[in-house]
């Protein structure tokens, strides 16, 4: 349920993002490329964050109709409801994470990823332990979602770099 929206999100713009980003990369139009990349982040976000509102307040009833003619009790369903919003939470920063993740793919940084991967699951280890250890599932479902957020942060930042280093400044966006 909670990943409906970052789905979505993949089949109607992040391959389409992708082919756009490696042609401004391709032509060296860093600057058409930190655009689109920019639009496709808040468009990423706002969405997202906007479905998962929704997804928050109907929660109980889609739970209900989607788990709850079968093996998964009413018991089982309430609780889901009640871990969803902290799985909410990291569905705008993943799908920012995605955006980001094709832009280092279009910007020939791929080589970054196996890093993120290794990053991505030292951090669900700990935060799950640690979050998971205090809150029980709502602390393992927080701790993916604040892995996602990091994760987003840092390849932003990444980008950042990347980009000042193809376009010859040696200086990421905003520090000229």
């Amino acid at each position: 349920v909670g990943s409906l929206p970052t789905s979505i999100l993949q089949a109607a713009m992040l391959s389409v993002l992708l082919t756009h980003l490696s042609e401004d990369s391709a032509k060296r139009d860093y600057l058409a490329f930190r655009a689109k990349t920019t639009r496709a982040v808040r468009v990423a976000f706002a969405s997202l964050a906007a479905s998962c509102v929704v997804l928050y307040a109907i929660r109980a009833p889609l739970l209900r109709v989607v788990f709850l003619h079968g093996a998964m009790d009413g018991e089982g369903v309430s609780r889901m409801a009640e871990v969803l919003p902290y799985y909410l939470v990291g569905i705008p920063p993943f799908g920012v994470l995605l955006v980001l993740v094709r832009a280092h793919v279009a910007a020939q940084n791929s080589g970054i990823m196996v890093r993120m991967g290794i990053l991505n699951a030292a951090l669900n280890f700990l935060g799950n332990a640690i979050l998971g250890k205090l809150f029980g599932l709502p602390g393992i479902a927080l701790s993916t979602s604040l892995v996602h957020a990091l994760l987003a942060i840092l390849l932003h930042r990444l980008l950042a770099l990347r980009l000042a280093e193809l376009d010859g400044t040696g200086r990421p966006e905003g520090a000229r």
